[in-house]
Parts: structure tokens; sequence; C-alpha cells
């Protein structure tokens, strides 16, 4: 009787590799999606019960990071680090290795202030705008970081690509041309003119916000590739802890310098659910937002900052569902139409993904064939 043989894609360890690779892609992006829905929930509701400090929220998006150095510290190997350094030193004198550490610190400086800078106006937007309004106006920096990723030769160019930067694009045009009529949630917006006069404060603090953070995914990728080129725990690390610290400063200094720190204290007393609930809606926005931060970080390792981009814009129509039911935003027709644009968009470049990967696939079969044909 003939032994059956056994599937090799199924027993080599490429193929538990590739699986393996897809199930932690899979983990980051429940991740990605939960914290970010969990985090903007949480801070319109700080705003809602009687929070005011922009850059208080601000603040709690980037303070939280030394969290995340408990799985560096879980996941920390002696043995392994000390070899990693070894073998990544052996192609490097001295020269260039300080150089390297170098621009190493520069673009660690640049990626803080880009964080630090599109907190503060994400948290600015969030205060004028419904959650729902904001997450669909976020969702535009899917486009900014296909257009980043191009200009850096990261993407290439696709209909598919294409038609996911303008259905994206046009998901947030819609909100700009026709403003939601439901009256702010803001206290300070008592009039018709107030209230468009901070819808458009905080559609454009959104946008801008989107833009930086659609060229801060692009720079990580492009970091990731050409300068770190080692896709370890501790680059990821290295890169969270340093941009965040970074960020943090930036931050601290804006709300010393606004005096929103003397407010603080009678804010807390003053919150409509009490002073245990305000710490702990700030405890939760700050775990939330590292959370995010961290898988992000994977998911750019692992694929690219687009995919990664992707799964964040997925984000969008989950959040106005939650909105409509917590905070009882409008679900008006302009905006259903958004939402149907910005998950259309999102099929679109998820689409082109599916097929880079069968491309991929068959690449590698054939690369196969033809070294099998010259052996």
């Amino acid at each position: 009787m003939a032994e059956a043989i056994p599937d090799e894609s199924l027993t080599t360890p490429n193929a538990f590799s590739k699986y393996k690779k897809w199930l932690e892609v899979g983990i980051h992006a429940f991740i990605v999606l939960a914290s970010q829905s969990v985090a903007t929930i949480l801070g319109k509701l700080y705003y809602d019960k009687g929070g005011n400090s922009s850059w208080l929220v601000s603040l709690t998006e980037t303070i939280g990071f030394p969290i995340l150095l408990i799985p560096m510290i879980l996941n920390w190997t002696p043995k392994l680090d000390s070899e990693e350094e070894g073998n990544y030193n052996c192609v490097n004198n001295s020269s260039s290795s300080s150089s390297m550490i170098m621009a190493k610190l520069l673009i660690y400086v640049f990626l803080g202030f880009l964080v630090g800078g599109g907190c503060s106006l994400y948290s600015i937007g969030l205060l004028y705008l419904p959650a729902s309004t904001f997450s669909l106006i976020s969702s535009s920096q899917l486009a900014f970081n296909v257009l980043f990723s191009l200009f850096m030769r990261l993407e290439k160019i696709t209909p598919l690509v294409a038609n996911s930067i303008v259905l994206v694009t046009l998901s947030s045009l819609l909100l700009a041309l026709q403003p939601d009529d439901e009256s702010s949630t803001n206290k300070t917006s008592s009039s018709a003119h107030d209230h468009h006069h901070n819808y458009a404060i905080g559609f454009v603090c959104t946008l801008i916000a989107s833009a930086g953070f659609g060229l801060l995914f692009s720079t990580t990728d492009l970091m990731f590739r050409k300068v770190l080129k080692r896709n370890t725990l501790r680059e990821i690390m290295d890169v969270i802890v340093c941009q965040s610290f970074f960020a943090t400063c930036l931050i601290l200094i804006g709300l010393l310098a606004s005096k929103e720190w003397r407010n603080l204290k009678t804010e807390m007393h003053n919150f409509e659910l009490g002073k245990l609930t305000y710490v702990m809606i700030l405890f939760w926005i700050s775990v939330c937002w590292q959370l995010y931060t961290y898988s992000l970080l994977g998911l750019i390792m692992k694929l690219s900052a687009v995919f990664a981009n992707v799964i964040s814009t997925l984000g969008a129509p989950l959040i106005p569902i939650m909105s409509v039911i917590i905070f009882n935003d409008k679900m008006s027709g302009v905006k259903a139409i958004s939402i149907v644009l910005a998950i259309w968009g999102f099929s679109s470049y998820a689409y082109q993904q599916y097929l880079d990967e069968l491309k991929h696939k068959a690449d590698q079969v054939l690369k196969k064939c033809n070294g099998a044909s010259e052996v």
C-alpha cells in the first residue's frame, strides 16, 4: 500500500512562517482597530462631560510610552541581543556607526515632532467636531500616506490604488462641503456662526493632522527599509520610545505655554462623572493609544506603511456607528455616503494587496521551477 505523501506546502518551515506572519498581522490589525475606536470614543467622552484641555488629551496620547517597555523586557534575551549587535557591527566601522546614530537621532526627532504636532491638531479637531465626522475626515490620511509613499518610491501607482485615493478623498470632501447641521457638542458653540467657525477649525486641524500622520507612516516605512534594515522587537521599541519622548516634550511645552495646566484641578473637580472617572478616562486613553502605536508599527514592519494605514482607515465606519449609539450623533445622508466611500476606498486598496500577494506567490513558484530546471 502506497504511503501518503504529506503536502509540503503545509509542512515546510516556510509555510509555517507564512501562516505565523499572517496570524501576527491579524492580531496587530485587531488591536489597531479596537484601541483606535476606544481611544477616540473616550476622548470625545472627556470633552462632553466637562473636559476642555486639548493639550491634556494630546499628552495622554504620547506620555504612556513607558508601558510598552514591558514587552521589550519580557522578550529581551541578552545572548540573542549581543549576537545581533555583533553581526550588525561586523559590517559597520566606528565612523559609519557614529554617523548612523546621528542620522537615527535626527529621524527620531523629526518623527517625534510629527507625532506631537499631529496629536495636538487631532485633539483640537476632536474638540470641535462630532466623533463620527472626526473619524471620517481622519481617514484621509490614507490618501496622504499613499501620495507620500509614491513620492518616496515605496509604492507603485495602480488603477486600484488611484481609485482608493480618489474615494477616500471624496469621503472627506463631502463632509467639508456640507458641514453637520447638528449643533456642536462643544459648550462654547452657542450660535450657528460659532458652530460653523468651530467646524471649520476642527476640519482644517484634522485634515492637516491626517497629512502629518500620512508623512509619519511613510517616513517610518522608509526608515525601516533604508536605515534600520533590522525588523526586530528592539528596533520597533526604539522607534516608539524615542519618537514618543520627543513628542511628549513638545506637547508639555505647549501645555505649559498655554497655561491650561492651571485649570486642570478645577476641571477634575467639576467633571460630571466624578474625579475617579476623570482619571480613568485619561489613563485608558493613554493605554489605548500606546497599544495602537505598537501594533501599527508592527504592521508597518511586517508589510508596509500604506497597509497599516488601510487597517487604520477601516476604523472610519466603526467609530461613527459607535458615536451614534453612545453620543447620539446625527447620521445624515452625507455622512452615510461618506462611510460608504471610505469602505469602498479601503476595499479597493485591500484587493490590490491581495493581487500583489498572488503575484508574489506566482513569482516564487516560477523562480523555484527555473532553479529546478537548471539543475
